[in-house]
């Protein structure tokens, strides 16, 4: 069934848009509005006036539900939550009497709390089954855009490896050139590509390094798919206050790509396999050459279910009792 929707959200690289694309593609009519604006006068009052950033921030939102207020959704859908205050999320649930509310969280509560945000809300998914298991949400893994769904594999040599990933910290950062360390030393070819705030490079700086391997500025798609096309692994370096999987996770599934990654959780998914994935720990990268040089036993697999498509339809369709049975089910301890 067609529905209106109100989608606020973070607008996180392009995955965002791609979830808009897909909603419309199916047939839903959408209005899309950015939960955290990227004016640079904005993240500087962020950074150094935190209390006019959020009078900013709160007028902001304020002017969203003034725009929509004519708009009579079906459904509104939040795509993290925790920068919009109580008040003006209570105002938008009075201002749509007959939506349903739903929010995702990409972000694991122990890095953004979105726990007093509960309660506004119909049905709450969550990427982290940790969270899912504790709070009682339902869990839902990330997704794969269309562009890495049967991705060719071109020159992909067995023994490839690449990242492209967001230095949030400098434990990836470190990671990151340890694994690359271990790769010269093995004849492995690992190619990279990062990318951190200034807050990021300022942090790393601060602990001695002169970080010229990093980039402010995201991939651009077409290098970024070259890359993914001509390894044979990914390499994934999870945040450690969360196990839910990485969008890299994901989308290497997807394109038939070996996963390298410290996510232990992994292994208790039903898509692991050990000729598929390999979980270090800490950063002993024993074992990697070998798992590299061990073929596939499925090498065509694609994983639908994680397809873009799917993960849509489960925001917009789910009744709250299928959502809680299909999947809490697969919602496990940490």
């Amino acid at each position: 069934m067609t529905k209106k929707i109100l989608l606020i959200g973070l607008n996180y690289h392009s995955y965002t848009h791609e979830i808009v694309r897909e909603l419309r593609v199916q047939g839903h009519q959408v209005h899309f509005h950015d939960i955290q604006p990227g004016q640079p006068w904005l993240k500087i009052l962020r950074k150094f006036e935190p209390t006019r950033y959020t009078a900013a921030l709160d007028r902001y939102h304020a002017s969203i539900l003034a725009s929509e207020q004519d708009y009579h959704a079906d459904l509104v859908l939040f795509i993290q939550v925790h920068q919009m205050s109580q008040t003006n999320l209570a105002a938008l649930r009075q201002g749509q009497p007959a939506a349903e509310f739903v929010l995702y969280n990409w972000d694991a509560v122990s890095n953004h709390d979105y726990r007093p945000y509960l309660h506004h809300f119909d049905r709450v998914y969550t990427f982290d089954p940790h969270d899912a298991k504790t709070l009682g949400l339902h869990y839902l893994p990330l997704f794969c855009i269309p562009a890495f769904q049967g991705l060719r594999r071109r020159d992909a040599t067995g023994q490839a490896v690449y990242t492209v990933g967001n230095i949030v910290n400098p434990k990836r950062y470190e990671a990151i050139h340890a694994f690359k360390r271990h790769c010269n030393q093995h004849d492995i070819e690992f190619k990279s590509y990062l990318m951190g705030s200034t807050h990021a490079l300022t942090l790393l700086m601060r602990r001695g390094y002169l970080p010229m391997d990093v980039s402010l500025w995201s991939i651009r798609q077409t290098a970024f798919i070259d890359m993914v096309e001509t390894a044979s692994a990914a390499f994934d370096f999870a945040n450690h206050h969360q196990v839910g999987y990485t969008m890299r996770t994901i989308e290497n599934l997807c394109a038939g790509k070996k996963i390298i990654t410290n996510n232990q959780a992994i292994r208790g998914e039903p898509f692991y396999s050990s000729d598929r994935i390999h979980v270090f720990d800490g950063l002993n990268f024993n074992g990697i050459q070998a798992f590299l040089g061990q073929p596939l036993h499925d090498p065509e697999a694609t994983f639908p279910e994680f397809h873009l498509n799917i993960f849509v339809r489960r925001l917009i369709n789910d009744s709250p009792t299928h959502a809680a049975t299909a999947v809490m089910d697969r919602a496990r301890p940490a």
